[in-house]
């Protein structure tokens, strides 16, 4: 439900997105600084009772680990995907969401495209194995979240920042977009199904 006042701060936002996260398999994260989806990750972790597989190919989120800038957490597994590890990751992984429900998050799909830079139809292996995620989840009834760093093309259009693909588009996908407003946190959500907005929110955080 959308708040009423969506310039209020309540309390419970990160729970709501949670129970958000998990009405659909695949969910799109967007942000237009990349320091954005680290607070919202950050405060979003925390509240996941199930196991999450952090796919983390930009190593942002494990640098501000490793300099203490936001807190480790137990249920957390890091990983950081190169060419060399990549095919026993991916096993590991589906093996695992296979059977156990898990929440899996690609940090970010930017980097995930410069993983496969020279391979010539990348956006078509990119998908291909988004997909192979997506079914895999399904087996256990985990969730997929993807990240993206976009930028605004025209009035309705974004696309990723850099690499000026589009962003990840399927049917039954819920979409987070995030702002920077005023010092605040500022979350949108989209549901897919009717493109229409469901949840809007300033969140406080010291961290911006």
């Amino acid at each position: 439900m959308l708040d009423k006042n969506p310039e209020s701060i309540p309390n419970d936002n990160f729970n709501n997105i949670k129970k958000i996260i998990q009405q659909n398999t695949i969910n799109s994260i967007t942000y237009t600084e990349p320091f954005l989806q680290t607070v919202f990750l950050s405060n979003l972790i925390p509240l996941i009772k199930n196991p999450v597989i952090y796919l983390d190919f930009d190593l942002l989120f494990s640098g501000y680990i490793a300099s203490g800038t936001i807190s480790s957490n137990s249920s957390v597994t890091l990983l950081q995907p190169t060419r060399s590890n990549w095919d026993e990751m991916l096993k590991t992984i589906l093996k695992q969401i296979s059977q156990e429900k898990s929440v899996i998050i690609i940090d970010s799909i930017n980097g995930f495209y410069n993983l496969f830079y020279e391979k010539k139809n990348v956006g078509r292996l990119v998908n291909s194995l988004i997909m192979l995620f997506v079914f895999f989840s399904r087996m256990s009834n985990s969730h997929l979240l993807i990240t993206s760093m976009v930028k605004q093309k025209n009035k309705d259009e974004w696309v990723l920042s850099v690499t000026g693909r589009h962003t990840v588009e399927t049917k039954q996908m819920t979409k987070i977009h995030l702002e920077k407003k005023d010092g605040n946190l500022k979350m949108t959500v989209v549901s897919n199904g009717n493109n229409k907005e469901i949840h809007r929110a300033l969140i406080k955080s010291e961290l911006i």
